[in-house]
């Protein structure tokens, strides 16, 4: 199955495994990805860093996407908008497709808490890499 075979590249990257994200479950409609809140990944306020965010929308974003296209993708832009801080507990993202495009695509995703609340959003634009 393709899918797992792109599940293990992500799972092998040292940074995925360094922020602790775990892909949940997943198919060409959608990828959970989850992450245990810890405590080295909160800022100076004591809530989870920005970047965190950031890097886990961009994570089920690319994950999605690569799992459609079966080929490397290139992240060009990625906007967050930050609704909630969490300092504790498990965070779950999912990503959905806005466009699909030859070259380029559009993908939004969001992250909730365990109780379902919605933390962060975001949209990225990805270049598709297509190998010559």
């Amino acid at each position: 199955m393709v899918e797992k075979e792109i599940y293990k590249i992500f799972e092998k990257n040292p940074f995925f495994k360094h922020i602790g994200f775990e892909i949940v479950s997943g198919n060409e409609d959608e990828i959970l990805l989850k992450l245990a809140v810890k405590k080295d990944l909160l800022n100076t306020n004591n809530s989870l860093h920005g970047g965190v965010h950031a890097s886990m929308l961009d994570m089920v974003q690319s994950i999605q996407l690569r799992t459609i296209y079966q080929t490397s993708i290139s992240t060009v832009n990625l906007d967050v908008h930050y609704f909630a801080p969490i300092n504790t507990g498990d965070l779950f993202a999912r990503a959905k497709i806005l466009q699909q495009g030859y070259k380029i695509a559009t993908i939004e995703s969001e992250i909730i808490d365990e109780n379902n609340q919605l933390i962060a959003k975001g949209t990225g634009v990805y270049k598709i890499v297509r190998q010559s």
